[in-house]
């Protein structure tokens, strides 16, 4: 990835933040996959420099959108994307991406597994015995860790969803291509 465009997320007091990152990154996924149209992956990733996932679970205010071109950027064109937003984000020009990093990383959608609840509740239904015999079936598990997310509309079955996203450090850089999230379970974006 040589170049990057970073889009900060302004301070509202009308607007949450949520509603902000809910709005700006619904409008990212459909760029971002009206450029994917032949069904393969994309070239354009995604990451978030201010990304926490410790004691305090967080996106940031920040968003940086990766291409190994400037063509392919431009192509984008998220600046039409989220026009209507422009007094709530901020967006830098297209620029390179300096050449000292200190890594990189991989920013993947997070599927979150099933509470022992939700098991016990969806085996009951389905082979005809009561919650709680399906409920001494399942054990209990810990807490799933916590990742920040996104919260989404689909377009397709109008249904609210929550996109999770995982960050894990790595070493080298690595590109597979990304899906329309701008995320990916190999590909690595530079840190900086």
């Amino acid at each position: 990835m040589k170049f990057y465009q970073e889009l900060t997320l302004l301070p509202d007091a009308e607007i949450n933040e949520n509603h902000i990152w809910s709005k700006l990154y619904q409008q990212l996924h459909l760029a971002l996959a009206t450029q994917m149209e032949d069904g393969s992956k994309g070239h354009i990733g995604v990451s978030f420099p201010q990304y926490e996932d410790g004691r305090k679970v967080q996106l940031g205010s920040k968003l940086r959108i990766f291409a190994e071109t400037e063509a392919q950027l431009e192509a984008l064109a998220i600046k039409k994307w989220l026009q209507r937003y422009e007094d709530y984000i901020h967006m830098t020009s297209i620029r390179p991406v300096p050449k000292r990093v200190h890594g990189y990383a991989i920013y993947r959608r997070y599927h979150q597994e099933a509470s022992s609840m939700q098991k016990a509740r969806r085996y009951a239904k389905r082979h005809d015995v009561s919650y709680d015999e399906a409920l001494k079936l399942f054990p209990q598990e810990c807490r799933d860790k916590k990742v920040p997310f996104v919260q989404m509309h689909s377009e397709t079955n109008q249904q609210k969803y929550r996109l999770c996203i995982e960050r894990i450090v790595q070493e080298s850089y690595q590109d597979v291509g990304f899906g329309s999230y701008g995320l990916d379970n190999q590909s690595t974006v530079p840190e900086f």
